[in-house]
């Protein structure tokens, strides 16, 4: 299957594997596929829902914004070659590593969690956006160009597998670079309780978020303007950079934005949301107002305190998933506390939700405006939550039931004679 080859410039067991610097180095690569991936993703995921309306006009951008995909669509193939080629290189250190000689266990346990981690996000992806996939958990060409589609569920119990795993292996502390820019074992935890969520385990979703909350290593922000900057204390994981602006910053240099708050997600901004104010900015052209993502301000390269890093994770989501989670088990005391440490952040009164209902919608809605426009959590938070399609057909002619999952890229059903196109396509 085309992505899961190995790529041109990959190294060699034989070479990686041998000393300390080197594998630490591998283990760094393994990061800079996944920004191309959702550089690409999280802008067209957002114009594919309720988020974001674009200008662009090119074919691939059109399917998004009238959410008729097809299978010759090169965003939806790139964003599945990325990923697999991510999975590649976790792989290729998940094996180097058994046999690896001459570095301390500490470091392979690090790098080993790492690897595991990043695997999982990979999948945790894919299966997000494709439903069933390859579980790809080798580098042996001869088994991947020929591998079938695993069931969703299959592929996200190895996501669950992965991240405990990384729980065990990893530090507290981010040893590499002491910068936030690659997993530890708060991020494993993180992730896996979102794995949780999703797979309906609330008691350990609930285990896995405290976890992050009570380590006392992460704060929320009161400044709502720093959420997205390098090495902030919210922050638990982010994607290095060498300017400190990212790639998913959407500021316009001039002229109409290419990517703009869509209505509907403007509208759902509570009157006095601190949100709205720090993360929405808006540009007038000749007399029209438009509005566009701003919880990335830099377009241009800056240092010091004002840098900016891709962020992934960060705690106020945790709250949000642990919200949720202690709301499904009837805990609605906690989950208001939580959900209410968001809202008061940003400056608005406590949620008018009193029922276990009431409480779940409540929370849908408040991750709906803390993050848009990050990790496709809005794309996944429909799908899971069976309202995809009420929403989005009035917003879309062209939206069909199945278009909840991308298709799967033609190239690679042409390539591997085992995958199957999803229903629709």
């Amino acid at each position: 299957m085309a992505g899961i080859d190995p790529p041109p410039n990959q190294l060699t067991p034989d070479k990686v594997f041998t000393d300390s610097s080197s594998v630490v180095a591998a283990t760094a690569n393994m990061y800079t596929s996944l920004g191309s991936a959702d550089a690409n993703f999280l802008r067209n995921a957002g114009s594919y829902t309720d988020e974001l309306v674009t200008t662009n006009v090119t074919a691939v951008a059109t399917e998004f914004s009238n959410g008729s995909l097809t299978v010759a669509n090169t965003s939806v193939l790139s964003i599945w070659q990325n990923l697999y080629a991510t999975i590649y290189k976790a792989n290729a250190i998940i094996e180097g590593l058994k046999t690896s000689r001459g570095i301390s266990s500490s470091l392979k346990d690090q790098c080993l969690g790492e690897a595991k981690f990043v695997r999982a996000y990979c999948l945790y992806q894919l299966v997000n956006i494709y439903g069933d996939v390859p579980l790809v958990t080798t580098t042996d060409v001869t088994v991947n160009t020929r591998i079938a589609r695993s069931p969703a569920n299959s592929v996200m119990a190895q996501v669950i597998a992965d991240l405990n795993d990384g729980t065990q292996l990893m530090a507290d502390s981010y040893p590499f670079s002491g910068e936030k820019v690659e997993a530890n074992k708060w991020a494993a935890a993180a992730l896996l309780a979102k794995a949780y969520l999703y797979a309906k385990d609330y008691a350990n979703a609930e285990l896995q978020a405290s976890s992050v909350i009570n380590s006392g290593s992460y704060t929320l922000l009161d400044d709502l303007n720093s959420v997205f900057t390098a090495n902030n204390n919210e922050a638990i994981l982010q994607l290095w950079n060498a300017t400190g602006s990212t790639s998913l910053c959407l500021v316009p240099a001039s002229g109409v934005p290419a990517y703009q708050v869509s209505p509907h997600l403007l509208a759902a901004f509570e009157p006095n949301d601190l949100r709205e104010t720090a993360w929405v900015n808006s540009i007038v052209v000749s007399g029209t107002t438009f509005y566009y993502p701003y919880k990335y301000k830099q377009r241009s390269p800056v240092a010091g305190p004002l840098a900016e890093y891709s962020t992934y994770l960060r705690l106020a989501e945790t709250y949000l998933v642990r919200a949720e989670a202690r709301a499904q088990q009837g805990d609605l005391t906690g989950a208001a506390a939580d959900l209410n440490t968001i809202r008061i952040r940003a400056g608005l009164s406590d949620a008018n939700a009193a029922t276990q209902t009431e409480l779940l919608s409540a929370i849908m809605h408040e991750r709906q405006v803390e993050l848009f426009y990050e990790g496709g959590n809005r794309f996944f938070d429909l799908k899971r939550t069976g309202t995809i399609n009420a929403v989005m057909q009035p917003l879309k002619p062209f939206w069909k039931p199945t278009a909840q999952l991308f298709p799967i890229p033609q190239a690679e059903v042409l390539s591997d004679p085992n995958l199957v196109q999803n229903p629709g396509y």
